[in-house]
């Protein structure tokens, strides 16, 4: 997977306050949740605050409450570093996606109709 960068946060950008998140899923091997025309998949690490509270999800089944993350509106991206990449929503809330350097892909994004059909 690549790492973080500006590229990607000025790809992330024009999606940021279009349209609430509609989908979340927090499974075994991935999260996954996707608002407007992007589609995010992480299956490495993503960090949580959630009503104040947070966690972190690394894999396998778990407790955190991600469907508090349905009808809010993503607002904001700060680029951590080259290896997170957190995501502010309109509340407060806000999830930190985690990537590192290697063969396999820890994190996708996929535009559905914009960017025709880009992935990156």
């Amino acid at each position: 997977m690549y790492l973080y960068d500006d590229k990607l946060q000025s790809l992330l950008r024009p999606e940021l306050g279009r349209e609430p998140v509609y989908y979340v899923g927090l499974g075994a091997q991935d999260f996954q949740f996707a608002f407007g025309n992007l589609h995010v998949q992480n299956e490495l690490r993503v960090d949580f605050s959630l009503r104040g509270v947070e966690y972190t999800w690394e894999g396998g089944p778990c407790a955190i409450p991600a469907w508090l993350l349905i009808g809010q509106m993503p607002n904001d991206l700060v680029l951590e570093s080259t290896t997170a990449l957190r995501m502010i929503f309109a509340s407060g809330d806000w999830i930190r996606l985690h990537t590192e350097e290697g063969p396999y892909e820890s994190q996708i994004f996929a535009w559905s109709a914009s960017k025709e059909n880009a992935i990156y």
